[in-house]
């Protein structure tokens, strides 16, 4: 079973996306901001993430960072939410999707990116 990470510091966004994801299949877990969710990550890697750019504490774009320069991490596929009308030229993410997301858009961008990540992954 597919697994995601949901990163956004808001509680109501992160039940609708957990519940869309569920829904479709996912093994869902859920963080508040990229610092629990980089730590998370850690713990326990998943397929994809996807998460809000602009929140407290770590942001998504940071939190994308970190994952693409810590030694030792899987290659995930990231997806980078947001409300801002373009996505950040600094980051190294996979998709972009605007806010409010689109439920059938997050999870085609979701399967598209894993089936791209999938010879990308150490065994």
């Amino acid at each position: 079973m597919a697994s995601v990470l949901l990163v956004d510091d808001e509680a109501e966004t992160l039940a609708s996306l957990s519940a869309i994801c569920s829904a479709d299949g996912f093994t869902v877990r859920t963080a508040s901001d990229g610092h629990a969710a980089l730590a998370s990550f850690v713990e326990s890697p998943v397929d994809v993430v996807v998460a809000d750019w602009r929140m407290p504490v770590m942001s998504g774009s940071e939190l994308c960072h970190q994952l693409r320069t810590v030694p030792g991490l899987p290659d995930v596929a990231f997806i980078l939410v947001s409300g801002e009308p373009s996505p950040p030229a600094f980051v190294s993410y996979d998709g972009f999707i605007r806010k409010p997301i689109d439920p059938a858009l997050l999870l085609a961008t979701m399967r598209r990116l894993m089936a791209d990540h999938v010879g990308h992954r150490p065994l």
